[in-house]
């Protein structure tokens, strides 16, 4: 019986402190996002989707970074993102 319990508390200890923490550190670094078109899994510095060619990333006009497609300001200069322009 003391044996069982040692077990479970060791399957507890793994579970709280290594698993769990392993994946949570995947999830935040992890490079892949989706396509905000066709969903296609697609890597974070991607300029475009390849499967549908939409576009996920452009350049301020501003400072000249590249930056999301829908983002609303520049995080590099902090100017508001015009949607029109598309570099």
């Amino acid at each position: 019986m003391t044996l069982f319990i040692l077990l479970i508390i060791a399957l507890c200890v793994y579970y709280l402190f290594i698993y769990k923490a392993n994946n949570a550190s995947q999830s935040v670094t992890s490079p892949i996002s989706r396509c905000p078109n066709c969903d296609n899994i697609v890597e974070k510095d991607f300029n475009v989707c390849p499967i549908c060619k939409e576009t996920l990333k452009k350049y301020c006009t501003n400072c000249g970074e590249k930056i999301d497609v829908h983002w609303r300001f520049c995080p590099y200069c902090e100017k508001p993102i015009d949607k029109d322009v598309i570099k």
